[in-house]
């Protein structure tokens, strides 16, 4: 089983460690640290393209500028779910035989997937036996799902290429009613209200006001599958941002990217580390580039700040305004083991996630 546990603190992977739910996220998560920022890091080098770290002005989503697709980064958009889809959901969430996980749908769907065959264990989401099978699919257009069919039993691989259908207007009603900038309809207060509040929709999940593609699609099943009431996780990871968002039902956000820490950062990463056990910064850090300078996992929660909660809005317009996600809390994260490296047994009893303001320092 993985090391990488979620904090206790938060509603993020609380619960009961025996959960298989709750141990499938953060083994995903895990997964997708090494495949969609380390390995993508590794990537850029070889290339010898410089990555594109973020920046500190930039890691709040309201104010970041999107980029450039980066072709040397990894992708991955996931959904999973506690149980299986509820039945309301079905025309929102294009589940089809044809897309069902199987050897033949997956070498019509994409003819560059060479798969003869798909044991049971490789749809268990909760193994890592899933993971060679997770790497051919992940790159495959739109989402794709895992579901607990049984109480208690491990989420499995159930569907790729999952369209998410709904309509934009639809999504940004229902948020302006739930939050009480909108009465009735979106268009009641003009058109440029309307695209204020379709920004700050995306803003609400996390993204950048104009995002589109994948980012609107995950932030529609968030806000789909909460109403619903059901448990799950969104997992997204975009080239354009090469940052992993992580939504689920509870009231936080949490990100993960790669970020180049200058010499007092790096000065103070290795006090911190010192001072939860560690002889120094080697198990959370990545690499040091070229420059010496240390490239780590940054871990950043975000809650929705007072214009993002629920209330009649008077004052809307200056609301619309006002950033709508603050931080709550900033971590580096260990460095996760992967198949090919030896067990670190001084990184074993390490805390998975040091505290450390990198945008608050």
């Amino acid at each position: 089983m993985s090391e990488f546990s979620e904090l206790e603190r938060r509603p993020v992977g609380a619960g009961d460690p025996a959960d298989l739910f709750v141990v499938t996220r953060n083994r995903l998560t895990e997964f997708l640290l090494n495949y969609s920022l380390i390995e993508s890091y590794f990537a850029f080098v070889r290339a010898r393209k410089p990555y594109p770290f973020m920046a500190r002005d930039a890691v709040v989503p309201g104010s970041a500028v999107p980029r450039g697709e980066q072709r040397h980064q990894n992708t991955a958009f996931m959904i999973l779910l506690d149980e299986p889809l509820p039945e309301t959901l079905i025309k929102h969430f294009r589940l089809r035989k044809s897309n069902r996980v199987t050897a033949p749908n997956l070498r019509a769907l994409c003819s560059d997937v060479v798969i003869e065959d798909i044991e049971p264990a490789q749809l268990d989401l909760s193994s890592s036996e899933s993971d060679a099978l997770l790497r051919k699919l992940l790159p495959i257009d739109y989402a794709i799902l895992g579901e607990r069919a049984t109480p208690g039993g491990a989420p499995l691989l159930s569907h790729a290429h999952v369209k998410i259908e709904r309509l934009t207007d639809n999504a940004l009603r229902e948020l302006g009613l739930d939050l009480g900038y909108v009465e009735r309809r979106l268009f009641e207060r003009g058109e440029d209200y309307a695209d204020a509040l379709e920004a700050k929709f995306y803003e609400y999940y996390g993204f950048p006001g104009n995002a589109s593609g994948r980012k609107s699609a995950a932030a529609m099943a968030a806000q789909m599958l909460a109403k619903a009431g059901t448990r799950f996780c969104v997992l997204l990871a975009n080239q354009d941002d090469c940052r992993i968002t992580v939504l689920d039902d509870g009231p936080f956000i949490t990100q993960y990217m790669l970020i180049r820490l200058d010499r007092d950062d790096t000065a103070r990463l290795i006090r911190t580390a010192r001072a939860f056990g560690a002889t120094g910064a080697g198990p959370y850090t990545v690499i040091r580039d070229a420059r010496d300078a240390s490239i780590v996992l940054y871990r950043v929660d975000f809650a929705r700040s007072a214009p993002a909660r629920g209330r009649v809005r008077s004052d809307a317009d200056r609301l619309l305004r006002q950033p709508w996600l603050e931080i709550v809390d900033e971590w580096i994260v260990k460095v996760p083991s992967a198949e090919h490296m030896e067990p670190d047994d001084e990184a074993a009893d390490l805390p998975v996630f040091l505290p450390f303001a990198w945008v608050r320092r």
